[in-house]
């Protein structure tokens, strides 16, 4: 587990080129660069493995990050498990594990996952692969370490629509036979979770798609879903992020659900996701204390 680079060089170098940059005031080629520098100094310190397949396409790939100090015996690792942002357009987790590395220092293993882009995957075919990775993560995690029963889950934009989406459901747990409690904390950052507006234009969706069904909002169909923090920058491209995110927010408490909406002051679509693996951020706080009332991170945890 000493691979210090992913072997997608040519698929890396396009994303350095944001494919919609007119939605967003960032530069984009610039968190890239340094998203990928960052996460190959993190490798250096940790123990990884990289691109680990779940599925038969080559966007189904994870990287895997473990603690140094030896997990329990009876337990192992807690798991933070993330997926990337990029509009279901670009991405990759081979940038993103630069976000590990408090967790990493708090004895949580941290896996980067990737998931089908359109044009291969259109919503809602895509929810499929975070469906796929959890099932596989149950499977094969505990052989390294990691105790898949304090599992939580986290991701950046198009990542948070999906980690909302799995969430605020059971019905696959029941169809694949998994646990209930499955998930047992959710961190949706920076997503938009109603594409129900007559003048949505949203691309990632297949032809004829049902937008409700992929709307987190309106696809709250668990009486228990997992106590869940939905955080937003107030300096996003857009109002929908933070009304939206308060919104599913209070349709969760609405059924008896635990749900919290942050506003994260000052910051913009990017800084949403660095403050993630930022230790002094108020995210990576209110993060840490959502895994510890849940019980995946002791409530001891530090550094």
């Amino acid at each position: 587990m000493s691979s210090t680079r992913s072997p997608r060089r040519a698929e890396i170098d396009a994303f350095y080129t944001c494919q919609h940059p007119e939605q967003f005031r960032i530069d984009w080629r610039g968190f890239y660069v340094r998203a990928e520098a960052r996460t190959d100094a993190v490798r250096t310190r940790w123990p990884h493995e990289l691109d680990l397949e779940y599925g038969a396409s080559e966007r189904q790939r994870l990287d895997l990050y473990l603690p140094s100090t030896p997990s329990s015996q009876q337990t192992g690792w807690p798991l933070l498990l993330f997926l990337h942002g990029g509009g279901f357009r670009e991405g990759d987790p081979a940038l993103y594990g630069y976000l590990a590395e408090p967790y990493l220092q708090r004895g949580i293993a941290f896996a980067s996952v990737g998931y089908r882009l359109t044009p291969e995957s259109y919503l809602p075919s895509t929810f499929g692969d975070v469906e796929a990775v959890l099932a596989w993560a149950l499977q094969n995690l505990r052989d390294r370490g990691v105790d898949t029963e304090r599992l939580a889950l986290t991701g950046h934009s198009a990542g948070a629509i999906l980690t909302a989406h799995l969430a605020v459901r059971d019905d696959w747990l029941h169809q694949r036979a998994l646990p209930s409690d499955l998930i047992k904390a959710a961190i949706p950052i920076s997503g938009v979770y109603d594409f129900t507006a007559p003048d949505d234009r949203h691309d990632f969706f297949a032809p004829g798609a049902d937008r409700s069904d992929s709307s987190p909002i309106h696809r709250l169909s668990t009486n228990t879903p997992p106590p869940m923090l939905i955080a937003y920058g107030s300096d996003e491209n857009g109002p929908q992020y933070g009304a939206d995110s308060r919104r599913l927010a209070e349709a969760i408490r609405s059924r008896g659900g635990r749900a919290d909406a942050q506003e994260l002051a000052g910051m913009t679509h990017a800084d949403t996701a660095d403050a993630l693996g930022d230790a002094s951020s108020p995210l990576f706080a209110s993060v840490m204390a959502l895994l510890s009332r849940t019980g995946v991170a002791a409530s001891t945890a530090a550094v």
